[in-house]
């Protein structure tokens, strides 16, 4: 039993150190929104929060990947865009929108 539980632990710590990340800025208009505004990613259940910093950037590292849900809260409103996370880092360069009284989120 300790052998098996051993022989589990040398493969699972590399799937367990091991991340998916996404990173890049959110801007409005074309000006970076304001620090602090609220993203959340969510990969099947697994998810990260983070915020932006000063100049509209974010960084949200994950243990999940694949097809995921990128969600901002912004100006009492939310929007979400579905994004593909990789182990290596991704760049989503996001602009947000107020459109007829709606937010939404898109890819630059």
């Amino acid at each position: 039993m300790k052998r098996l539980a051993a022989a589990f632990a040398v493969f699972a710590l590399p799937l367990a150190l091991s991340a998916a990340e996404i990173r890049g800025t959110v801007s409005e208009g074309g000006k970076p929104v304001a620090s602090g505004v609220p993203l959340k990613l969510d990969c099947g259940g697994t998810t990260a929060s983070a915020s932006t910093d000063e100049f509209g950037g974010y960084s949200l590292k994950i243990a999940a990947g694949g097809q995921c849900k990128l969600s901002i809260d912004y100006k009492g409103a939310s929007a979400s865009l579905s994004v593909a996370v990789f182990e290596k880092p991704s760049r989503y360069d996001l602009e947000v929108r107020q459109e007829g009284g709606k937010l939404s989120l898109a890819r630059k």
